[in-house]
Parts: structure tokens; C-alpha cells; sequence
């Protein structure tokens, strides 16, 4: 049996609906419907009432979900301690981190991290916002580096760990650039829609893009989809169409022109990069967290 399922009961019983669920872990709700049955086969019986119009554990369901969160708690635990006596032999971290961050944000910190306490061992994860929030909720990492914005929450228990801003980013739609002209500018027309080459509707990037059209009159015409910003970068570059991406990740091909944004400052979308991390308990780990604050204060400044 898969523990995730157990995951996924414990955060149900927390929640005030599958569909508020399904987003915090991240996948649709008829999925997470599945999981939660998936699990009921195993135990046997049913562990949500479906009749009922509020959500709500069966009595199965609330004495099993109280044995589920024992059983996560010890087994999280008990890698933490097997984790806590590898660190004693190896100067080592482990960062889980999106990709454009990797490429930006993430060597900075380093650097600074470097400079007070000299050359550590980084096992780094790059992969989806998603994925890189489960891999540090289970604690398969030590640090999880993301992008964050205001009216967008990331579907993790913030009383469960600390964080700090150690950058900011801000989403540019970028085009083609044709001569001396973008190929496309906002907010184009009716007559000739901008083919837009867009993060998946469920990822950070796209509900934040996707608020932002909401309130703005544009003709776009979606025609392509992908959560990674450097494929979406790769598909602007040939010709594709319109992309809102990193400035950071794509300030060299702007000074380059080979990209231009194609609108003013009402069509960038704000974004912060957040450090989250566990209470320091070890003199690395208090190093980096003194690193981090640094570089928090130095944004404010």
C-alpha cells in the first residue's frame, strides 16, 4: 500500500471538501476520488460517508485517520533521525527547486552560502512546483526554493515550517522579435488573435496568468501547453507565439534581441522566490539560515 494514500485520507479530514484536497495534493479531484477509494479497498470498509451533503469521515474513517497520521508521524521521524546521523558524516544539503529558479536564484544563494561557509554537498531536485512541494513536505529534501504569489497560496501548512524571500521575479509576456518589432503585441486583436504558448491552468504560473487575462481585455489563442518555462521559452524562440516567462530567465535573449516583450508594465505579474526550510538545529544549517536572512533584508533595503 502506498503511504501517499494515507497522505491523502489525512489531508481530506482536514478539509472542507475532495475538491479543496485534490489541490493540496496537487492532482484533480476526480483523482484524488480514486486514491481515497484505492484506499478503502485496502482497508475494507468505507471511510467517507458519501451519503452525507457535508463532507465527513464515516466511524471507520475517523478511528483509522487517527492511526494514519501516527503512523506518518513516526515514519517521518524516523527518516528525519536517519537523515540527522548522515549529516554528521558529510557537509551536505538537499534542495528541491523549479527549474528557472535553478538557473537564477539558486546560484546566488549558493554563492552566498559558499562565501561563509565554504565548498557543501548539494543533492538539488529540479522538476515541477508540485513535485518539488512533496518531495520537502515528506522531507525527502531539506530546502524547498519556489516562486510565491500573493493571491496564489501553494497548498502547504505554513504552520508546519518556516520560510524567507531571498529574490524577486516577474513574469514578462515575451515574443519573437521580427527586425526591429515584436512579433506580437498585446493585446492584439480580434481580428488577429496572439497564439499563446502556455503553463498548464493548475500550475503557480498559469492560475496567476490566467487571473491576470480575467481582469484585462486581450485576444489570445491558446495553442500550447506545458508547466516548464524553459520548453515555453524554447517554443517563443521558434516563432511559436506569446509566453509569459522569468525576466531573469530571459534578460539575456532580450539584450541580445532575440525576444522583446510584447507589453507594458500592467501585463508583468509580480512573483516572489521563497526559501522554505525546517528550524535550524545544526551549525550548517544555522549558517544558511543566516545566509538566507541576508539576502531577505538586502530585497527590503
Amino acid at each position: 500500500m502506498d503511504f501517499k494514500l494515507l497522505e491523502d485520507l489525512v489531508c481530506l479530514a482536514h478539509s472542507s471538501s475532495f475538491t479543496s484536497a485534490a489541490k493540496e495534493r496537487f492532482v484533480t479531484q476526480p483523482a484524488f476520488s480514486r486514491r481515497i477509494k484505492a484506499l478503502e479497498q485496502w482497508v475494507g470498509t468505507d471511510l467517507v460517508n458519501r451519503d452525507s451533503p457535508q463532507l465527513e469521515l464515516t466511524e471507520q474513517g475517523r478511528v483509522f485517520v487517527v492511526e494514519a497520521e501516527e503512523i506518518l508521524n513516526k515514519l517521518y521521524q524516523a527518516r528525519e533521525t536517519a537523515r540527522a546521523l548522515k549529516k554528521i558524516t558529510a557537509n551536505e544539503i538537499s534542495v528541491a527547486a523549479q527549474n528557472s529558479i535553478v538557473q537564477t536564484v539558486f546560484m546566488a544563494w549558493m554563492e552566498e552560502i559558499e562565501k561563509s561557509v565554504g565548498p557543501i554537498y548539494v543533492r538539488l531536485s529540479s522538476d515541477r512546483l508540485a513535485d518539488c512541494i512533496e518531495m520537502f513536505r515528506n522531507g525527502t529534501v531539506n530546502y524547498l526554493l519556489c516562486y510565491t504569489h500573493k493571491d496564489v497560496g501553494l497548498g502547504i501548512d505554513d504552520a508546519r515550517f518556516e520560510s524567507t524571500v531571498i529574490g524577486e521575479e516577474t513574469l514578462v509576456p515575451v515574443t519573437l522579435r521580427v527586425g526591429n518589432q515584436p512579433k506580437h503585441t498585446l493585446p492584439g486583436s480580434a481580428q488577429d488573435p496572439i497564439p499563446l504558448v502556455a503553463y498548464t491552468h493548475q500550475s503557480l504560473f498559469g492560475k496567476a496568468m490566467d487571473q491576470l487575462l480575467e481582469n484585462e481585455d486581450c485576444y489570445l489563442t491558446r495553442r500550447y501547453e506545458n508547466p516548464f518555462a524553459h520548453t515555453l521559452k524554447s517554443m517563443v524562440l521558434g516563432g511559436y507565439g506569446l509566453a509569459w516567462l522569468p525576466h531573469s530567465f530571459v534578460k539575456d535573449e532580450l539584450m541580445r534581441g532575440e525576444l522583446s516583450v510584447a507589453g507594458d508594465e500592467k501585463w508583468h505579474i509580480p512573483f516572489q522566490v521563497r526559501l522554505l526550510y525546517r528550524k535550524p538545529e545544526d551549525e550548517l544549517e544555522r549558517a544558511i539560515f543566516d545566509v538566507s536572512e541576508k539576502m531577505s533584508a538586502a530585497i527590503t533595503s
